[in-house]
């Protein structure tokens, strides 16, 4: 498991490099859009180094998946372009109530040239296709498309597995 980076962190990173990289968007990032990049380019890296890029599970939703931790900051963006990445809350001994603001910073992942690689690539990719249709990508893999009656009728909490996130259609990257 990869205990250096948060699903919040690689979102992050999702948002930043989107606004700011090589191939920048004139397309929407909207949290949907985000959703499913983020689903991409873990399971390219598990794929890649046989680890996990962070400890939330990615859980089955109507729209595919979805880890509710990112879901809930940026929720509030509706169908709007995601434009800048979010602050989080960390613990902290030595501040006021235990806890700081840390306001993203592109340089947390400046000396991980491979997860940048993985990354920028399917990023790459995906970040000009449609939304609904990256929700219609992720609807044909069989871990979505086997749970579908279970999602549709509301039953909460179905995960991904690590063999499901291993079995997902590749992105290639470079």
């Amino acid at each position: 498991m990869n205990e250096k980076y948060t699903a919040m962190d690689i979102a992050n990173y999702i948002v930043w490099y989107a606004n700011n990289g090589i191939k920048r968007s004139i397309f929407s990032l909207t949290p949907l859009k985000l959703q499913k990049i983020l689903y991409y380019v873990s399971t390219a890296y598990l794929k890649k180094h046989d680890e996990l890029l962070f400890s939330e599970s990615f859980r089955k939703w109507q729209y595919g998946p979805v880890v509710k931790e990112v879901y809930f900051e940026f929720k509030s963006v509706g169908i709007c372009h995601i434009d800048k990445a979010k602050a989080v809350i960390v613990e902290d001994d030595s501040a006021i109530f235990g806890r700081k603001k840390l306001e993203f910073s592109e340089y947390k992942f400046e000396q991980d040239s491979e997860f940048k690689r993985i990354a920028d690539s399917v990023i790459d990719q995906l970040i000009d296709v449609d939304a609904f249709k990256l929700v219609e990508m992720t609807h044909e893999e069989v871990a979505w498309a086997n749970f579908e009656s279970k999602i549709i009728s509301g039953v909460e909490d179905l995960r991904y597995s690590r063999e499901e996130l291993l079995e997902a259609k590749t992105v290639l990257t470079s």
